[in-house]
């Protein structure tokens, strides 16, 4: 799903899910690498795709993520390399190497 951020704080990131639905980011959840200002990375009227983590009833929170969205990206482009390869036991080293000799061919093509 996309949110659009509609105000920044210290501790995260307000989104606006839908007219009248906010969630929020937490800092920890903006990225995979840590942010300490998030506003020098976020600005309100950005949209991005992102997850629900978390719902409290209760309370009416809304727990977002960011970051899981590309660890699920991730994820994906793994398990599609593994099923391109025909076995179940592709490791990361696997990827990394195929992603390499991707690029260097690439590169190649590029300099002809």
């Amino acid at each position: 799903m996309e949110g659009k951020i509609v105000r920044l704080t210290t501790f995260g990131a307000f989104v606006e899910l839908a007219e009248g639905v906010e969630g929020l980011v937490h800092v920890s959840e903006l990225d995979e690498k840590r942010i300490d200002r998030p506003e020098d990375h976020f600005k309100p009227g950005d949209v991005f795709p992102m997850k629900i983590i978390k719902v409290q009833d209760g309370e009416k929170k809304i727990g977002l993520s960011i970051r899981a969205v590309k660890a699920d990206e991730f994820q994906k482009d793994f398990q599609t390399y593994r099923e391109s390869s025909g076995s179940d036991r592709s490791t990361l080293g696997d990827v990394f190497r195929a992603a390499q000799a991707a690029a260097a061919a690439k590169e190649k093509q590029d300099e002809e």
